[in-house]
C-alpha cells in the first residue's frame, strides 16, 4: 500500500513537472511569434557631385560643361582658336553635396576626332597653386577629397596651346585646311569620380 502511494505521488510530480514544461516551453515559444516586421530606415549618404555649376550625373556630355578661355591676342579674334593660341579652362567640383569621401581622375589628351592634332596640354594648376608644367597631355590628376574637408570647391585650371612652330605636327597646309573645313579643334577629357571606401 505505501509502494501505491509512492508511486501516485511520482505520477503526480511526474505530471506536474510536465505541465511546468510544457507551459515554459508555450511561453518559450510565445515569445518568439511575438515578433514585429518591418522596414528599418537607414538615411542614404548623398552622390551629388557638380563640375562647373553642373551635376554630373546630368551633362549630356563633357562640352557642355567646359568653356575655353583663350589669351587676348592683338592678331587674332577673339572666342576663337588658331595656330599659336594659348587659353585655359577650369573644373570647379563642387563637394558641398556630397556626404562620402571620393577621389577624382582626370586625364586630358587631343580627340581622334579633332581637326587640329596639334592642340596640347601645356599645363595644369590646383586651387591656384603652382602651375605644373606638361608636355603635350595630361594623364591622371587625382587627389581625394574628404568629407569632412571644409573646402568644398576645388578648381583645376588647364592650360592649352594650338603648338605652331617647335614641336608641330601639322604644316602650314594643314593648319589652313582645318580652319577652311570648318571643323573644330577638340580635346578629350575623362573625369571619374569614385568613392573611397575605407
Amino acid at each position: 500500500m505505501h509502494l501505491i502511494r509512492v508511486k501516485k505521488w511520482k505520477l503526480v510530480i511526474a505530471i506536474c513537472a510536465l505541465v511546468i514544461c510544457i507551459t515554459q516551453i508555450q511561453q518559450t515559444y510565445a515569445k518568439y511569434l511575438d515578433s514585429k516586421e518591418g522596414d528599418t530606415d537607414f538615411q542614404v549618404a548623398q552622390w551629388k557631385i557638380l563640375v562647373n555649376d553642373q551635376d554630373i550625373t546630368e551633362a549630356a556630355t563633357m562640352s557642355s560643361l567646359i568653356t575655353p578661355v583663350y589669351i587676348a591676342n592683338e592678331h587674332m579674334k577673339d572666342g576663337v582658336i588658331a595656330p599659336g593660341r594659348k587659353g585655359y579652362f577650369d573644373l570647379m567640383i563642387d563637394s558641398s553635396n556630397t556626404e562620402v569621401s571620393f577621389q577624382y581622375n582626370i586625364s586630358i589628351m587631343n580627340s581622334e576626332n579633332s581637326s587640329v592634332k596639334d592642340l596640347k596640354i601645356t599645363g595644369y594648376q590646383i586651387n591656384d597653386g603652382t602651375l605644373i608644367p606638361v608636355n603635350d597631355e595630361l594623364n591622371n590628376i587625382h587627389d581625394t577629397i574628404y568629407y569632412n574637408n571644409p573646402t568644398k570647391l576645388n578648381k583645376i585650371r588647364v592650360y592649352f596651346e594650338w603648338i605652331d612652330g617647335a614641336g608641330e605636327t601639322m604644316d602650314n597646309a594643314s593648319d589652313t585646311n582645318a580652319s577652311i573645313q570648318g571643323q573644330n579643334a577638340k580635346l578629350k577629357v575623362n573625369l571619374s569620380f569614385t568613392q573611397v571606401a575605407q
